[in-house]
């Protein structure tokens, strides 16, 4: 037995621990007994970059985020974060994205080949739907943007987790949030591609094409729960802050136009959901609501800066609040950061291609220059992958890095054909009308066929109607896989209207004509890269001028062409109708000879050359243009002619013609910045004249004009309301709608 003073000496030994631990400091917590936080970051376009100045408040405040989920816009800034980014570097990240070019899928119009340009220069709309020959359909596109500059953008910031299929593994787990578009249903992506992931999450029904992700239609989470706390709750999380950038709702006075409308539609449904995830919080959880108001829209991509400033702002009104999950989750011994991802630009020993499409495979290989045992370039993969989905009948263009199973990286690219169908269906329309009676109007519908073989021959048929109607049939044939060569076969019955007037009655005109032609033509040319066009080309037509109206003297005739034209054609243009930036010009020299068919011999050359510059909303366009007779005697279907809007303002359209032409032009335009749709306010400056003979040029003789006009570039094409004056008192008010104004109308079909 133990005697009293043994009894008391145990007693003292077991009070030790506790008197040890009420007079020396706590042994180390396991990171296992410190709450755990959770992000949720929600969904809301533009809005969603003031997540990224929650972030900087976050880690200032020393808040360690052990899990997160993000829906639309806050999958993007959330998948980034996980990845281990800091908020500085998705602030550059997001700096970087052109924003205006990655809501589209071809690419910038300045790198498209010259086939694609050339179509530019036509009234046809730009909406295509597709046609599907072997169902024999007509299938419109599944959304406006399918998402090809979006993903080649995901990518490339995702890149460094490659080979993270569960997204435990990242530096922090992570979860995007979608919608099953079939059920409704939220669907909680946690494993896969992370860009594949990220894409589905925004993919905003009807604007972005949806995602297919195991037998699933997938689009945007907001639609089924655009603030995901139960998710991070689900992971794991004891304390959630949450994150709600979603659009605010409209008052009754604020919803007059259907705009309007749409958009207080889209935030209800968000709104709701989001408020049922809310009324989870407990007092522990922080929810963080930046004073987005209506200073950021959620389409408003060019204040995501601003976006990000009040997002540290809403973050800091909560300090009290985030301080206390501070002070809550802190321990004290410095916790093992996660393993980082390797941010290294992988080296690829070979690519491999999966051409799920009907062209040849050299088409995409071709366009590739990936040299092996070097890291990967992935801007100028991007700029080659471009180059791909340029040819016109890809739906999707993406890549991919992976492991091959002998050990070695491989780069795969994946190329899939149009689900709605390759070939097209485009309508047109052009109006043009001045004050002094010169007007018309055309309405048009082509079919185009392609791919028509392996190495994506085109064949179109255009008919229209209206002033001058013609059905005109032409097949394009590349020939070889990078399009260097071509041969173009066109064939038709076109017609044009001429009218001609008198300089000094130019309210009158002295005849009008309507010039058939029926023939064909062979073009034999080059492509130089995406820049220029050199081509040869014979047309033979037999041709009628049938008079319509004029005055004594005048009347009809038949004429046969048989032309031979040597042509240069550059366009770097970043856009036709309103350029800010880049170069167009053409040259030309043709001889018509009897020997080819042609009625009669004479010869022609001219060239003509625009520089468009802008900065800020503004752009200065220059140009310069001259083409004359250079031999025999010139006929009046092959006259040169200028008048109408900014080719010598103040006249009608085409009414000065002559064997010889020359004009000088500059014109100011300012973006008027009003949205939707881009409009302009401009001013032109002209000066320049046509002459019956080479030695009648002289600057005595030069004509002066000059315009004030607006323009929109709408979806139907370009559109253009303006006042020219000219010398001699002479002035008109001009209406043009579908054609650029810097492409000729005299002449355009044939030739």
């Amino acid at each position: 037995m133990f005697s009293m003073s043994g009894r008391r000496a145990l007693g003292l030994v077991a009070l030790l621990p506790i008197l040890a631990g009420l007079l020396l400091p706590a042994d180390p917590v396991v990171a296992d007994e410190r709450p755990t936080i959770g992000l949720a970051l929600s969904g809301g376009g533009a809005r969603g970059a003031a997540h990224i100045g929650v972030l900087k408040v976050i880690e200032e405040l020393g808040i360690r985020v052990d899990y997160v989920a993000g829906t639309s816009m806050g999958a993007v800034v959330g998948g980034l974060y996980a990845m281990g980014l800091s908020p500085t570097e998705i602030e550059a990240a997001i700096e970087e994205i052109d924003w205006a070019a990655i809501f589209q899928d071809e690419p910038p119009r300045a790198e498209r080949r010259m086939r694609r340009k050339l179509d530019d220069r036509t009234f046809l709309i730009k909406a295509r739907p597709g046609v599907d020959e072997r169902e024999r359909r007509v299938n419109l596109v599944p959304a406006l943007i399918q998402g090809h500059r979006l993903d080649l953008a995901l990518r490339r910031y995702t890149l460094p987790a490659r080979q993270v299929e569960d997204f435990d593994a990242l530096p922090i787990p992570f979860r995007a949030v979608a919608t099953d578009v079939v059920t409704g249903e939220a669907v909680i992506l946690d494993n896969g591609d992370l860009a594949t992931a990220i894409r589905a999450s925004m993919a905003v029904p009807a604007a972005f094409a949806p995602v297919e992700l195991d037998d699933r239609l997938l689009v945007d989470g907001g639609l089924a729960m655009n603030l995901p706390i139960s998710v991070v709750r689900a992971m794991g999380a004891d304390i959630v802050i949450a994150v709600d950038v979603g659009g605010p709702r409209r008052d009754r006075s604020e919803i007059n136009n259907v705009l309007q409308m749409l958009d207080q539609v889209s935030s209800l449904v968000t709104w709701r959901n989001t408020q049922e995830e809310i009324a989870t919080l407990t007092e522990r959880d922080v929810l963080i609501v930046p004073p987005l108001e209506r200073r950021v829209q959620s389409a408003d991509f060019t204040r995501m800066l601003e976006a990000i400033a009040i997002g540290e702002q809403g973050a800091s009104a909560k300090h009290t609040e985030l301080a206390a999950v501070s002070r809550a989750t802190a321990v004290s011994f410095a916790t093992a950061d996660p393993s980082p991802l390797d941010r290294s630009a992988p080296i690829i020993d070979r690519v491999r291609i999966e051409n799920r499409s009907r062209l040849d495979d050299r088409l995409i290989a071709e366009r590739l220059d990936v040299p092996p045992g070097e890291p990967l370039d992935t801007q100028a993969l991007e700029a080659q992958l471009d180059r791909i989905i340029d040819q016109d009948n890809f739906q999707t263009v993406h890549y991919r890095v992976s492991d091959a199973p002998d050990g070695e990286t491989e780069l795969v690219v994946t190329a899939t054909e149009k689900s709605w169908g390759t070939s097209s269906l485009q309508a047109g329309m052009e109006l043009s009308s001045a004050s002094g009676g010169n007007s018309w109007f055309n309405v048009g519908l082509a079919y185009t066929m392609a791919p028509v073989n392996p190495l994506n021959a085109e064949w179109r048929t255009l008919l229209t109607g209206g002033e001058e109607p013609g059905l005109l049939t032409e097949f394009y044939q590349p020939l070889d896989p990078r399009e260097r060569w071509y041969l173009e076969a066109g064939a038709g019955y076109v017609t044009e209207s001429l009218t001609l007037f008198d300089p000094s009655e130019s309210d009158r005109p002295s005849a009008k004509y309507l010039l058939t032609r029926i023939g064909g033509s062979l073009e034999f040319g080059r492509n130089l890269g995406d820049w220029g066009r050199l081509g040869l080309r014979y047309g033979r037509y037999a041709g009628d001028a049938d008079l319509r109206s004029g005055d004594p003297g005048f009347a009809g005739y038949n004429f046969d062409a048989g032309e031979l034209t040597l042509s240069f054609q550059l366009d770097t243009l970043d856009n036709p109708s309103f350029p800010r930036n880049g170069w167009f010009g053409s040259a030309f020299a043709l001889t018509s000879r009897r020997a080819l068919g042609a009625s009669d011999d004479f010869d022609q050359a001219g060239f003509g050359l625009l520089h468009s510059r802008g900065w800020g909303r503004n752009s200065l366009l220059t140009g310069l243009s001259f083409a004359g007779n250079v031999g025999g005697d010139p006929v009046p279907q092959s006259l040169f002619r200028l008048g109408g809007f900014v080719n010598l303002s103040g006249f009608n359209q085409l009414e000065l013609a002559g064997a010889n032409m020359g004009l000088a032009r500059t014109l100011y335009l300012r973006e008027l910045g009003t949205g939707f749709i881009r409009t302009y306010a401009g001013a032109s400056l002209e000066t320049g004249n046509v002459w019956a003979e080479r030695s009648d040029i002289g600057f005595d003789s030069l004509r002066v004009g000059g315009s004030l006009f607006v323009g929109a570039d709408t979806p139907i094409g370009p559109l253009y309301l303006g006042y020219g004056q000219a010398d001699g008192g002479y002035d008109a008010i001009y209406l043009f709608l579908g054609r650029p104004w810097n492409t000729p109308t005299g002449g355009r079909t044939y030739r």
